[in-house]
């Protein structure tokens, strides 16, 4: 009883020193700019995790089809360096 008391004090400090966008679960869409992952939330961003979530799905699939050392090196070596490309937020 003794830990869950001093647990619920430390998160209570906790709260009121961290950001105001921390101590949201939800975004509100007036004013999304605010909060700190607001691209996550954003049609655009969502897209781009399909289309990362599809390329990965295919490199799996190549590597299970092809199981040898250099197509399952070249294959996650790719996937991830075209991930990071699509999903980079630099203009």
């Amino acid at each position: 009883m003794v830990i869950r008391l001093i647990m619920f004090y430390v998160h209570l400090s906790l709260s009121q020193v961290m950001p105001a966008w921390y101590q949201k679960d939800f975004l509100d869409p007036s004013s999304e700019s605010n909060h700190a992952h607001f691209r996550r939330f954003s049609g655009r961003y969502k897209a781009k995790r399909r289309l990362v979530k599809t390329l990965w799905t295919g490199t799996g699939f190549l590597m299970l089809i092809f199981p040898t050392p250099p197509i399952l090196v070249g294959g996650l070596l790719f996937s991830t360096c075209l991930s990071f490309a699509i999903l980079d937020e630099s203009e």
